[in-house]
């Protein structure tokens, strides 16, 4: 029921046409932005034992959340269990990080992004069956 409701959200947040919204300190310093992913047709794999069901008139659920921390210079990657993907960050078409993540329950991720990097950022996820996701952001 709770991840049914998790999913739900995610999906509402995904449909928003906001390219990131920021949250301040309390300085007025906006320091984390969440990032917006879009994807391909493919699903992801939801790996749990209810039935989603399989809607294909709807866009598919995106199960990962980003959210960019720019006084750290780190990323934090939530996701709903979605197996096997690869994970892999640009920084101004060039590859910074890429590697493989078995995510088989919920979980968060962090990645450090180099400190005093700036330029347009790239984040992309594929799963194994060919869904994919990815976002823009700028340091």
């Amino acid at each position: 029921m709770k991840l049914k409701l998790i999913l739900c959200l995610l999906g509402v947040f995904s449909l928003l046409r906001v390219n990131a919204c920021s949250l301040a300190d309390n300085d007025g310093i906006l320091e984390k932005i969440a990032i917006q992913m879009t994807g391909n047709d493919v699903p992801f794999d939801i790996l749990t034992n209810g039935d989603l069901g399989d809607h294909r008139s709807a866009r598919p659920l995106i199960p990962i959340f980003v959210v960019l921390d720019s006084s750290n210079y780190s990323l934090e990657l939530y996701f709903e269990a979605i197996g096997e993907v690869e994970i892999t960050i640009s920084l101004n078409g060039d590859v910074i990080y890429s590697f493989f993540e078995n995510i088989q329950t919920s979980v968060q991720k962090g990645v450090q992004l180099p400190l005093g990097a700036s330029g347009s950022f790239l984040i992309e996820i594929e799963g194994e069956n060919g869904a994919y996701a990815c976002g823009q952001f700028e340091l």
